[in-house]
């Protein structure tokens, strides 16, 4: 009896705040509906520190990620100044932004840019649009050459447009930087979708977690759901404090291991790691030159990033230390994320599972915006009553 006088009744209960949590609950506040938000955090892996100004998790948002840019807070162009950039294929093989080896690989950028800007991401945007309101699975079957991209392997595709040498230059580097991932790991699809980043403005952003908590007019629990299973006509969540949620309606935006821990969701992607570190230092003479690094994948390093007052935002995909690249230096704050971004193989997860039932996150593609996405598409079959079809697009 005392846990049935503990039980907390709502409507619908979003369990993550990432950008498919905050997107999720944000949509069905929005549109008048009761919701609570239950995490551990409210962010996710948008992890900003007002402190330091510096993101210690997803690091950019494009000009192209509206979803996404109605959360975070878009300030500065991120912008790296060629000539202060230095990329690294090999220990024995380093070349400037400008220089011989990158002119020589213009011919294949500008070729690069047109395909992006003119066939990939105008049928990329439809698609993203569609998967609002209708499973991923389903709108890469209504997109073939979506689907075909999702099934390739990014080596397949770069070969497939002819511009191997620009992408060992440059494009893959700043997909691994984007990502953590080998690019024989990727596939096309994740590889074109970070790959927008060369030919479309980027920005710097903040995020504030209370100001978001606010918007959706307080409607947060921090704490931490160990359970979820269905109790005659309702779902039932146990939460780490103790307590349990009743609802009508529930939203898994967890990571897709925590998920898979919840309920049986079958196959998932698996996930890449990566290390965020704030480090105050002074770079050795072979690096001096450039205040910007991007490395290739055969690098543990994955890049290092000048702020401009002698701090660098250093990124790798295992934790390690940086003599190798500082004369000296001293750890500010770091963060390293196991589960950072689920980028390794191309099954599709379901995400209306029945029953009232969704699941939302970037499982099925990779980012902020597919995130995003995902969260709207969970809110819409909720507005619809199980029909993402029916609801208004806010």
């Amino acid at each position: 009896m005392a846990e049935e006088a503990a039980a907390i009744t709502r409507e619908n209960v979003v369990i993550g705040a990432g950008m498919a949590g905050m997107a999720c609950a944000s949509k069905l506040y929005n549109n008048g509906r009761d919701v609570l938000l239950i995490s551990k955090d409210v962010g996710g892996r948008v992890l900003y520190d007002p402190k330091t100004k510096c993101n210690f998790g997803a690091v950019f948002v494009m000009e192209n990620y509206v979803r996404s840019r109605k959360i975070l807070t878009t300030t500065t162009p991120l912008e790296v100044a060629l000539g202060s950039l230095m990329l690294h294929t090999s220990a024995a093989k380093y070349f400037k932004g400008i220089s011989p080896t990158m002119i020589a690989s213009v011919p294949q950028l500008l070729k690069f840019k047109r395909f992006m800007e003119k066939d990939f991401m105008p049928e990329y945007e439809k698609f993203k649009t569609d998967c609002e309101v209708m499973e991923v699975s389903e709108a890469l079957g209504k997109y073939p050459s979506i689907g075909r991209y999702y099934g390739m392997s990014a080596q397949a595709c770069i070969k497939e447009l002819g511009v191997e040498k620009i992408c060992d230059n440059f494009i893959s580097k700043f997909a691994y930087s984007c990502t953590g991932s080998r690019i024989v790991d990727l596939n096309a699809l994740d590889f074109l979708n970070v790959a927008q980043g060369v030919v479309a403005p980027i920005y710097n952003f903040t995020f504030d977690p209370d100001a978001f908590v606010k918007s959706i007019g307080g409607n947060a629990l921090i704490d931490t759901a160990v359970s979820v299973c269905r109790q005659g006509e309702e779902w039932e969540i146990g939460l780490a404090s103790g307590r349990a949620v009743r609802c009508k309606n529930v939203v898994l935006a967890t990571e897709a291991r925590v998920t898979a821990s919840l309920i049986n969701v079958g196959p998932i992607r698996r996930p890449a790691s990566l290390g965020s570190y704030l480090v105050k230092g002074k770079l050795k003479p072979k690096y001096a030159s450039c205040e910007s690094h991007f490395f290739s994948d055969s690098f543990d390093i994955i890049a290092i990033g000048g702020r401009g007052d002698g701090t660098y935002s250093v990124f790798t995909n295992r934790e390690m230390g940086f003599d190798d690249y500082f004369e000296s230096w001293e750890l500010i704050k770091s963060h390293f994320w196991t589960d950072a971004l689920y980028t390794l193989g191309n099954v599709t997860l379901q995400q209306n599972r029945g029953n009232g039932l969704y699941v939302a996150g970037d499982h099925n593609g990779l980012g902020l915006e597919p995130a995003t996405i995902s969260g709207i598409y969970a809110a819409n079959c909720i507005l619809g009553g199980g029909d993402p079809m029916k609801a208004k697009r806010a």
